[in-house]
């Protein structure tokens, strides 16, 4: 089974900081590091470690973060055929408090130039994928293009609706699963989701939108599991967090990695809920997916 990620490429600049600043707040970092991130890129990068076929078509720059992005994904096996090189590469300055809490600021960079001729000339790669991921870290009319273009080939589409922003009615109509995190739900709904009854009903509407199921990320108190018939609570796998930096892109990652392996629903978003677990024990994003066989022998 093959899975195609469209999306976003950036090198993230990270410090970590005893506390994330506040409001007009000047504060030293202890420790700096530039790591290979952009939601695609970690989404493409976690499905491969776990074993999938994965391509991915997005851009990154003609300069080094570009050069060492391509490296990056290379060596974690994940085919490139579908990324071109324009402009500068994206970029993301992440500050990571000691409790493992962060904030993200996005330069779109290369990520601002993808466009629909890109994905048309790449088509190829949907064709013959067997699940499309995608994010929203690309312009919105090219992941309404890509989507609109998967559905009509037949394929399951995932969408991990982050950064937030409206969703239109035709893009859910062609959606199967959409994995928002607390925040991005009620963004996208506009309701509140302090308890899970109220994460419960924010889900049903965005199901009455299209997608076959929405699968809600709640950090530490897990994820629900929402389709028209039933809603399930997914438990969280008790860990020390470190940093959270791709905790939800390795989660949707794994789901569909899981689904691909013929896994029901509730056992792959479990196995999803294991994997972004043991991704928030480890500093950095890409650095910290594991492999299948990590996951596996990990004891929790």
């Amino acid at each position: 089974m093959k899975i195609a990620v469209v999306g976003s490429i950036n090198m993230d600049l990270v410090t970590h900081v005893h506390h994330l600043p506040r409001a007009g707040e000047t504060i030293a970092s202890h420790h700096f590091e530039l790591i290979p991130g952009g939601k695609g890129a970690n989404q493409a990068v976690a499905a491969s470690r776990l074993g999938a076929h994965v391509s991915m078509i997005g851009m990154v720059g003609e300069d080094e973060n570009g050069r060492v992005m391509l490296g990056g994904l290379t060596d974690a096996h994940v085919h490139i055929e579908g990324i071109k090189c324009s402009g500068t590469t994206g970029m993301a300055f992440i500050n990571v408090s000691d409790d493992g809490e962060n904030n993200i600021v996005l330069v779109p960079g290369a990520n601002a130039l993808v466009c629909t001729e890109h994905i048309a000339d790449n088509q190829s790669i949907l064709k013959n994928s067997d699940i499309v991921l995608l994010q929203l870290e690309i312009p919105m009319h090219v992941v309404e293009y890509t989507v609109k273009e998967a559905a009509r080939l037949g394929k399951l589409v995932i969408l991990n609706p982050a950064p937030a922003r409206e969703l239109s009615s035709e893009l859910l109509t062609h959606v199967h699963t959409l994995t928002p995190n607390e925040t991005e739900l009620s963004i996208l709904t506009g309701m509140p989701v302090s308890t899970i009854d109220e994460v419960h009903a924010a889900a049903q509407k965005l199901l009455s939108g299209g997608p076959k199921r929405v699968i809600v990320t709640l950090g530490e108190k897990g994820a629900l599991l929402v389709t028209a018939d039933e809603a399930t609570h997914i438990p969280a796998f008790r860990v020390e967090p470190v940093d959270t930096t791709a905790a939800g892109d390795s989660f949707t990652a794994a789901f569909a990695v899981g689904i691909t392996q013929g896994m029901t629903e509730t056992e792959a978003a479990t196995f999803a809920s294991k994997v972004a677990a043991i991704v928030v024990t480890r500093n950095g994003a890409q650095p910290s997916l594991p492999t299948f066989e990590e996951v596996q022998a990990y004891s929790f």
